[in-house]
Order: C-alpha cells, then structure tokens, then sequence
C-alpha cells in the first residue's frame, strides 16, 4: 500500500470507515500490536502497556452498548509467539469515544488514540512476519 491509496480513505467519517480501513490496511500482514493507557495521579502522568505482542489481525469490530452507542473497537489477533501460531486469537478492546478520537495513518502504521488510551498496529518487515 503506497501514501497514494490511502488518500482513498480520506476522509474518515466514523468508526465503520475506520474497520474497514484497518482491516484493508492490515490484511494478511503480521503486525506489532500495542495498547497503552495513560494514567493520572496529581500531577503525575504514567503510561501503562496493557497489551504488546505481534500477530496477524483477523477481525475488527464496533462494541456496542445496550443503548446503541459505540463505545469500543474489538481486535482479533491471531498472536506469533514462536515458530507456529497461537491457538486461540488475542483479542484486544479498546475503549472508544467516538466524538473524541484521533486516527493517524501511515503506510506501515497506524496510531489510534480516544480518551486516555492509544492503540498503535505497525506493519512487520515479511522477513520478520
């Protein structure tokens, strides 16, 4: 995928927009998966990793709540731990705020952010996948 195809996906006009692209972006790569969640105490910012391993997205969703709104991305990951692939997928969830979420893309990156959690998926050289 060059930076000409993804001028296809501009503009991003919400969070069905963005499955798709992640899921165009990243189909049948392996990836560097990445979640991390700031937290505050004072006037102290901590950021903490939640989640951090490679794998192949499989799937990506909209969690939706009883009353119909957005309010997470759901990912399948099948996981590479080793020489062979996981068994059971990763699945990662991350909290979304629809009105508040920034999306940065890239050819080999993309880098989601919504409230006080950040999602990063980076594309894996072949040699390493």
């Amino acid at each position: 995928m060059t930076m000409e195809s993804l001028d296809m996906f501009e503009p991003v006009s919400g969070l069905e927009d963005l499955v798709q692209i992640l899921e165009t972006l990243f189909a049948d790569d392996r990836v560097s998966v990445r979640l991390e969640m700031q937290m505050e105490r004072g006037e102290a910012v901590t950021e903490l990793v939640l989640a951090q391993f490679n794998g192949r997205l499989d799937l990506c969703d909209i969690v939706m709540s009883e009353l119909e709104e957005e309010v997470a991305l759901e990912f399948l990951f099948q996981e590479m731990s080793g020489p062979e692939e996981a068994e059971e997928p990763s699945v990662v969830t991350m909290p979304i705020d629809p009105q508040d979420t920034e999306v940065d893309l890239h050819e080999q990156k993309v880098t989601l952010e919504s409230g006080l959690f950040t999602l990063t998926l980076t594309r894996l050289p072949k040699d390493l996948a």
